[in-house]
């Protein structure tokens, strides 16, 4: 041990100390060269082989697993979203708008206020003096979505007027209005049409007053504690058919001199 510890010899101790030295680290990398060899072998049959980069995320992404499991994905999406626009049909249905987009009329709930009725009235034109008038009214509420009213003498004024004064009135000629039921919407318009003779009315409507003359008329149309509308028109002057003689008759009226009825001759 003494020798081990305490090298002898003709040189110095430090020269022995390194000799030794330099053994210790030639063993050691002998031994660390010794085991990378057999680690390398073992292990290099199990290296994966070199591949481009990105070629594990597309084989994944073609492999039958990731094919099927993308897939299920789609049609999870497809389904969730194929229910979802089935259930905003359904809420849009039960909701009164059909599937078009089209806003359906709002359906009647009661009676009509007639001070809520708006009247418009308007005349179909052409209009003709010493003729009959079709006379329209536009019908709508102004706060109710939607009600009955019943259309009659007692529930709408419509009237005629000539230079400021009238000129014919459903008040003496209360057959004009014709009784009916109609369902009036504020955003939707119901037309109603009656007729007036074209002849100024009296107390008792009789049919022997003049004819309105062609010119500028008014027309104005209320329901009964309502607003009145009132709407311009005009009456034109007739036009008058234009007769021709036949030209087998004279100025005269009779047949020509030469024409078999003139002759007397029977006609063979």
């Amino acid at each position: 041990m003494t020798a081990v510890t305490r090298p002898r010899g003709p040189l110095p101790p430090r020269v022995y100390w390194t000799r030794r030295l330099l053994v210790v680290l030639l063993v050691l990398a002998v031994v660390f060269v010794a085991a990378r060899l057999v680690g390398g072998r073992g292990s290099g049959g199990n290296e994966p082989s070199a591949r481009p980069v990105g070629a594990d995320q597309t084989t994944a992404s073609t492999s039958p697993a990731a094919t099927a499991t993308r897939t299920a994905t789609d049609a999870a999406t497809d389904a969730a979203t194929d229910a979802a626009s089935d259930a905003a049909s359904g809420e849009t249905s039960a909701g009164g708008t059909p599937s078009g987009g089209t806003t359906a009329p709002a359906s009647p709930s009661g009676t009509c206020r007639s001070s809520d009725i708006v009247a418009l009235p308007s005349v179909a034109s052409p209009a003709y003096a010493a003729h009959p008038v079709i006379v329209s009214m536009t019908l709508t509420t102004r706060s109710a979505p939607a009600c009955t009213w019943k259309v009659s003498a007692d529930s709408l004024v419509v009237k005629v007027t000539s230079k400021g004064k009238r000129f014919w009135s459903t008040q003496d000629c209360r057959a004009a209005v014709p009784d009916q039921s109609v369902v009036v919407r504020r955003d939707t318009p119901t037309t109603i049409a009656m007729s007036w003779n074209g002849m100024r009315s009296d107390a008792d409507c009789t049919r022997t007053t003049t004819w309105a003359e062609p010119g500028y008329y008014h027309v104005i149309a209320a329901a009964f504690g309502a607003e009145p509308a009132d709407t311009g028109f005009r009456l034109l002057t007739p036009v008058r058919p234009t007769v021709t003689a036949s030209p087998s008759q004279s100025a005269s009226g009779q047949p020509p001199s030469d024409s078999p009825a003139a002759s007397g001759s029977p006609r063979r």
